[in-house]
């Protein structure tokens, strides 16, 4: 191979080297991108687990609440827990008085 043979073929190269790397900087946008959708979809379907959570422990004490039987345990353990929450609060300011 004379130099220019070998310069043709090294400019080939870079010019498919640079192509390749435009071609994978378009992926890493549009990847990025994507990342950025799915983690805004994640957050979302978070907070609508926790309200879910949320609302079912509500309609779970409510109806312990009103004498069903078989709840009676689970509303009491939650009225246990909410009162060592207020505790703890009460406490919590208390020490900061």
């Amino acid at each position: 191979m004379n130099s220019k043979e070998i310069i043709a073929t090294l400019t080939a190269d870079v010019e498919r080297l640079m192509k390749l790397h435009d071609s994978a900087m378009e992926e890493v946008a549009a990847l990025r991108e994507k990342s950025g959708e799915q983690s805004a979809t994640i957050r979302s379907l978070q907070e609508q687990l926790r309200k879910a959570k949320a609302e079912a422990e509500k309609a779970s004490l409510h109806a312990a609440i009103a004498g069903s039987v078989s709840n009676k345990a689970a509303a009491r353990s939650h009225i246990n827990r909410l009162l060592r929450e207020v505790d703890n609060c009460i406490a919590m300011v208390s020490n900061r008085i």
